[in-house]
């Protein structure tokens, strides 16, 4: 089956990276400050989505430990 091109935000995240693997390499576009988009860069968000038909929104804030 072919998917369509994805830009995955959080891609590197739980969600995200199973989404990433089911779709498989030509199929996915991961998107993290892992890989190197801030995803305050609204330049960089853009050139990442190129090429892509869908985005995946997957990214969170990740807020361990007690926030009182």
């Amino acid at each position: 089956m072919t998917h369509p091109r994805t830009a995955i935000t959080g891609g590197t995240g739980f969600v995200g990276r199973h989404l990433a693997e089911r779709l498989g390499p030509d199929a996915s576009v991961v998107i993290s400050r892992r890989t190197g988009v801030d995803a305050g860069d609204v330049d960089a968000l853009a050139r990442s989505f190129e090429g892509c038909e869908v985005v995946a929104h997957c990214a969170g804030i990740n807020i361990s430990g007690d926030t009182r």
